[in-house]
């Protein structure tokens, strides 16, 4: 049988790892571009609105692509405080918005989309949604019911 030599194994094991560290670079350098194209958001409301105490939180969040200009994003109402919400959603008050277009504006970003389920939808609600994201700010207007209201970014 023969002798392993400790110094010929250690040198064996480095070019092993920096061949994987080479083949491996190439595609850890692409992810910061691929992210920069990708916009994640999950932005909360308390509700009711104050003065009053809020015993429901309205989210929105999803994945705009902004290459593309679309994205999937979904809407609901959990109960609970926002600071101390539930996972139970609210009956009937839950959308899932198709992205159609985005259209950047410097630090803002004005969104449309499409309900998918519009079964789901209060009498006079609209299926056709516009969403104005103010990354600068951390803000998002965007529909809830008939009218509109303004969200914080998380």
């Amino acid at each position: 049988m023969q002798q392993v030599n400790r110094r010929r194994l250690f040198k064996l094991a480095g070019v092993g790892t920096v061949v994987a560290a080479g083949i491996a670079l190439p595609t850890v350098a692409g992810l910061p571009k691929a992210q920069q194209d990708q916009f994640q958001l999950r932005a909360t409301l308390g509700l009711p609105e104050r003065p009053l105490p809020s015993y429901a939180t309205y989210v929105l969040e999803g994945t705009l692509n902004l290459v593309a200009g679309t994205g999937l994003l979904a809407s609901r109402v959990l109960a609970g405080h926002p600071d101390a919400q539930s996972s139970i959603g609210l009956p009937g008050l839950g959308r899932i918005i198709t992205v159609t277009q985005i259209e950047e504006r410097g630090s803002q970003l004005a969104v449309r989309g499409i309900v998918e389920d519009r079964s789901q939808l209060q009498p006079g609600e609209s299926p056709e949604v516009n969403i104005l994201i103010d990354r600068s700010r951390g803000t998002v207007q965007a529909p809830f019911g008939r009218e509109s209201v303004v969200l914080r970014l998380a």
